[in-house]
């Protein structure tokens, strides 16, 4: 036991066997879909991330992402009245990446799995009627993901992948939310 925890500290701190590069990412989701102009879904989302890969294939990254979806929804019956449901999403996560193929590799994909802190808060203001929070949700949750990074230039890639994390892990039901991501990334 000696030996191998000697050869996995010689590893982990030998010059070859750190990376040190670090990647910049950015990437945006907006929806729309509707059934006519008083009852349609809209929502947007934005997410930043710092990598910093100390091995060629494993990297900490962190994310911010901050989202907005709006429903609105007005039935046929005379006197009905619209009903807006707005959600807001923070999320602030780290996760440890893998990727399956070099950062010289023109299709790179790549796994991940951490923790973060997500706030998430439901709104619902019925039309001549004030607006009220009608859900909140607040706390650590573990998070993870997958996807593929396509290199266009040695510095330059188009990222595609879907991400997904939990209600906080001390509310209950757990629920399951995940996003599909596109975006770009650069690597210094």
């Amino acid at each position: 036991m000696r030996k191998f925890s000697f050869y996995i500290l010689i590893l982990a701190f030998s010059s070859s066997a750190w990376a040190g590069f670090i990647e910049l990412g950015a990437s945006a989701n907006y929806r729309s879909s509707g059934y006519d102009k008083n009852n349609y879904i809209q929502s947007l989302t934005y997410t930043a991330s710092f990598s910093y890969y100390f091995w060629e294939l494993c990297a900490w990254e962190v994310n911010y992402t901050t989202g907005y979806s709006k429903q609105s929804s007005l039935g046929t019956a005379a006197g009905e009245r619209r009903t807006t449901v707005e959600d807001n999403i923070e999320m602030v996560s780290m996760d440890l990446v893998l990727s399956f193929a070099s950062r010289q590799d023109p299709i790179r994909p790549y796994i991940k799995a951490g923790a973060g802190h997500l706030t998430k808060e439901r709104f619902r203001q019925i039309e001549g009627f004030s607006k009220d929070r009608i859900s909140t949700q607040k706390g650590v949750v573990p998070s993870g993901g997958a996807g593929i990074s396509v290199n266009i230039t040695k510095e330059f890639s188009i990222k595609v992948g879907v991400d997904a994390w939990t209600s906080p892990m001390n509310q209950e039901p757990v629920i399951v939310d995940y996003a599909g991501r596109a975006g770009v990334s650069w690597i210094f």
